[in-house]
């Protein structure tokens, strides 16, 4: 059981004149801007300020952990769904949902043609909860994405952001509603930013080898570990790291200054993981993204390697990853 300002949770809330005082989760709607129109749930769970997007599928934006900020956010922002092109809308944040039927570059396979990362990130959630407990503050959302005689899939979320514990615990439902199997396949797509990312900035990951996606990566895949020096230009480098089979395991990210995230998942569920990284000198950014398929080159590709897994008619799946806000030196 986490602490709530030097209080044991049942003590900060008995000290607090409500639990709003310590905990609240508020939904709200834009009213200027490239966004206009779309809205926001924002949770506050003692050091933790969480924005979730409900018209991003209740994708997670900006988290701050007493006030410091996690996540990339890109020039974009997070305009209304539809924006022409993933490059013109992908506003980043914390978690960017890839999927449900494609991740990667646009391809075309017997499912028909997917968008840049799929269209999950574009589709409106409808809210079913929004709750502070004793004990945590949970939002709940379905996302479904459909097509006229084609793949019906539901996707329910649940975010819930334990109080006093620093983390976020992100679980997915996705229910095949279709007459046929669909085979799914996410991406999650954990973006984090400046200051926690810079110069230095040390990658932890599970992996037994990591690989380089194309000639780009491959110059920088000997200090894939280590975030390197901002320079005016930089290109977009993708690794691949490869994971142990079916079991827990978790990548961290720390800065030079201690702060750190733990993102952790089940291999089970998402057996790769990709890493993301522009070290450019007006943006940093660094992407930890766990996916159910072990390549980045579309689901054309994943269909070829036999990655992709069916779900039944009626069937569902779980998929999910805890995100903890951890503070330690990194040892010299």
């Amino acid at each position: 059981m986490g602490e709530l300002y030097g209080r044991s949770i049942d003590e900060a809330l008995r000290r607090a004149g409500s639990t709003a005082q310590v905990a609240s989760v508020e939904q709200s709607l834009r009213t200027d801007g490239p966004d206009a129109g779309t809205r926001r749930v924002r949770i506050v769970a003692g050091d933790l300020d969480v924005e979730l997007l409900p018209d991003r599928g209740l994708d997670l934006g900006q988290v701050r952990h007493r006030g410091v900020p996690l996540a990339w956010v890109s020039p974009t922002g997070w305009p209304r769904p539809g924006a022409a092109g993933f490059g013109a809308s992908f506003g980043g944040g914390l978690v960017t949902t890839c999927g449900q039927l494609s991740f990667g570059p646009p391809s075309v396979d017997a499912e028909g043609a997917h968008p840049q990362h799929g269209r999950y990130s574009g589709l409106s959630a409808s809210i079913t909860r929004a709750e502070v407990r004793a004990d945590a503050v949970i939002v709940e959302a379905t996302v479904v994405e459909a097509a006229v005689l084609g793949a019906h899939l539901e996707l329910r979320r649940r975010v819930r952001v334990p109080l006093g514990e620093g983390r976020i615990e992100l679980r997915d439902e996705i229910v095949n509603r279709g007459s046929r199997a669909v085979e799914p396949m996410v991406l999650y797509h954990v973006n984090l930013g400046w200051p926690l990312v810079d110069a230095g900035t040390v990658l932890r990951s599970p992996a037994e080898r990591v690989h380089a996606r194309d000639a780009a990566a491959e110059a920088g895949l000997a200090g894939w570990a280590e975030f390197p020096e901002p320079a005016a230009d930089y290109p977009e480098q993708v690794f691949r790291h490869e994971l142990p089979a079916d079991r827990r395991v978790s990548a961290e990210v720390v800065a030079a200054s201690g702060l750190g995230i733990r993102i952790s998942f089940d291999t089970a569920q998402l057996p790769a993981l990709f890493q993301w990284r522009v070290a450019q000198d007006d943006g940093l950014v660094l992407g930890v993204e766990p996916a159910t398929a072990a390549t980045i080159l579309g689901r054309a590709d994943a269909r070829q390697a036999g990655l992709l897994r069916p779900l039944a008619p009626g069937g569902s799946r779980e998929l999910g990853l805890d995100i903890d806000v951890i503070g330690y030196r990194i040892e010299t």
